[in-house]
């Protein structure tokens, strides 16, 4: 069986594909897919990040962290 290799330019990334291109840890990931605070899809019994919702999302919340640290 051919060995599965990661495609980091795919738009759902496996715990995995999404820790490499976050720097986020794949423990904060699942927690975070688990509650709901990163928007994912279950693809058979795996959890599929949508990276382009989710770097959005961060971008965002890096965003209104910025300001307000300004703001204080």
């Amino acid at each position: 069986m051919p060995k599965r290799t990661l495609d980091l330019t795919a738009p759902y990334q496996p715990f995995r594909g999404a820790s490499r291109i976050t720097g986020l840890s794949i423990g904060f990931l699942r927690d975070g897919c688990k509650s709901g605070k990163i928007p994912y899809i279950m693809a058979g019994k795996e959890y599929r990040i949508c990276m382009p919702l989710f770097l959005q999302q961060l971008e965002t919340e890096a965003a209104a962290n910025a300001r307000e640290a300004i703001a204080q």
